[in-house]
This record gives structure tokens, C-alpha cells and sequence, in this order.
């Protein structure tokens, strides 16, 4: 099983013997990279990713330069070895138009300054794939052109667990909320951090899973709200994280346990004051020396 990005996260090969697929005969300008934390292969120039599928570290992006801001984002193809699974990065601008075998996947990227993408998922097979433009408008811009993400035939994979970097301009305390960090320990400060979206706030928050390449220290961010089930084995730290939304103002107690190579689960926040249950535990991660 081959290992990608920050966290080493388990990219699934779907196919029996897959092989990693091939792109070739890109048009309009298009280029191809790997989707990476701080990769600039959104659309070339200076947007880097910031925050992406944590499924998807690691696999091949095909994308276009940003061309003019007052046209629509260009329309290009590229061209598949094998039968391929495709996850279509669609920039949050305007009321774009999906054409049909398109379907909307949860999941969420960011890039640039405050830019993000929705995501649409299918299987094609070997040949030419076109990838749609975005027509999508707001003021006088159109998003930019569409990006392409290329993984093996198979089922769509999990995007829930997003992948960032913890620092003080970070707003992924849940993932795609625009949850702003206000107060962070120096020790946790620029490692990588794993969370999930907000999800429904009358239901705990959910319980998620994902690899480690190497044994780590795994510090979870937890919601101060109700009284928490889950956490044995899990040793409560000193310090605590702030972070706020809208006119709220929030803080998280830290645990933190040891793990070997692997599979990491992180436990629900069942955690309730009123109707609201707490927001999912994010998990920063801090590899052995």
C-alpha cells in the first residue's frame, strides 16, 4: 500500500494489481502534478493547497493555467491509460453548470488566501475525459478552470478526513467551516492536523479513522461542551486551544495517546449543553523522533 502526504495517509488502490494511471495528451495548457499540502497544482502561479482530501494525498492532478478572471475558466481533456477513478475540483464561485455522470461527494479543498472547491466524483474508462468549464460567476470573475484528480477504478473513496497544517491562520479546526483558530500551543504549532466537517450540531460529533506511516504522538483537540464518552486511554494535557466563529467563542481541552504505524481512530465527541452536541475532535500528529 503505497503512503502519501504529510500524514503518510494509506491512499486506497482499488483494483486488484492497479497501477498508478497514466495521463497523457493534455490540452489547453493543462499540466499534471501531484495534490499535495502546499503544492502549487490548483492552478499553477501561487495557489498552493492548504487543506485537501486526506484519501487523496499523493495522486495525480491535471490542471489549467487561471487564465483571464472576465472569461469563464477554460475547458480542456486528458487522457487516461486505464479506467480510472476522477474527482473533479470545482472552484465555490457562482452557480456553475455540472453536466450529467457528475456526482457531488463530501469532501473539501482549500487553496490560495480563502479559496475552496467542491467535489464531484466518477469512473471513467481509458481515453479522452473532458473536463467541463466553469461558467460560474461572481462580480466580474469566473472561477478558474476546473482540476482533475486521477486514483485507480474503483469505488469512490472516503474525502471525509482533511488534511492541513496546524498554524495560527488555520481555519480547519473543522474541516471547510471556516473555523478560525484564536489560541494554540507553540508545541502543536505547524504539525499536521486531520478534521472532519461540522457535521449536524443535534448529533455527536463523528468518529473517523486514518494512517500514520511511523509511530506518532496523537494529540485530539476536544470541544469544551457536556461531559465526553471515548477518551480512555487517551491523557489529558495541560494546555488548550481557542478558536471562534461568527460572534462565537470556543475553547478545546488536548489529549493525547501514542500509536504505532498505522490505523489511528478518533473517537466521537458525544459532549452536549442544549441541543448542540460538540464539534468532532481534530487530530494533530507528531512523529517520533
Amino acid at each position: 500500500m503505497k503512503l502519501f502526504g504529510i500524514l503518510g495517509i494509506a491512499a486506497a488502490v482499488f483494483a486488484a494489481g492497479a497501477t498508478e494511471v497514466q495521463v497523457s495528451n493534455l490540452t489547453n495548457g493543462a499540466k499534471a502534478g501531484k495534490i499535495e499540502i502546499n503544492a502549487k497544482s490548483r492552478v499553477g502561479g501561487n495557489f498552493a493547497f492548504t487543506a485537501i482530501p486526506a484519501s487523496l494525498a499523493g495522486e495525480t492532478i491535471v490542471f489549467a493555467p487561471r487564465g483571464v478572471g472576465n472569461q469563464p475558466g477554460a475547458s480542456y481533456t486528458v487522457t487516461l491509460d486505464q479506467a480510472a477513478r476522477v474527482y473533479l475540483l470545482v472552484h465555490n464561485r457562482g452557480k456553475v453548470t455540472i453536466p450529467e455522470g457528475w456526482e457531488k461527494v463530501a469532501g473539501t479543498t482549500a487553496w490560495g488566501d480563502s479559496f475552496s472547491d467542491t467535489i464531484y466524483t466518477k469512473e471513467c474508462a481509458a481515453g479522452a475525459v473532458e473536463v467541463p468549464v466553469h461558467d460560474g460567476k461572481q462580480g466580474d470573475n469566473f472561477g478558474v478552470p476546473n482540476a482533475l484528480v486521477v486514483t485507480a477504478d474503483g469505488k469512490a473513496a472516503d474525502l471525509t478526513p482533511t488534511e492541513s497544517i496546524l498554524t495560527a491562520k488555520s481555519k480547519q479546526r473543522a474541516a471547510g467551516a471556516n473555523f478560525s483558530f484564536t489560541e494554540l500551543p507553540d508545541s502543536l504549532k505547524n504539525l499536521p492536523m486531520v478534521s472532519v466537517p461540522r457535521g449536524p450540531s443535534n448529533k455527536p460529533g463523528i468518529a473517523y479513522s486514518f494512517e500514520i506511516r511511523n509511530p506518532a504522538m496523537i494529540y485530539i483537540l476536544v470541544q469544551d461542551r457536556g461531559t465526553v464518552t471515548g477518551l480512555e486511554g487517551w491523557t489529558k494535557q495541560d494546555e488548550k486551544a481557542g478558536w471562534s466563529v461568527a460572534n462565537g467563542k470556543y475553547t478545546d481541552s488536548i489529549y493525547a495517546k501514542s500509536f504505532p504505524a498505522g490505523k489511528v481512530e478518533i473517537p466521537a465527541h458525544d459532549g452536549k449543553e442544549g441541543a448542540s452536541f460538540g464539534v468532532p475532535n481534530a487530530a494533530v500528529v507528531k512523529y517520533d523522533k
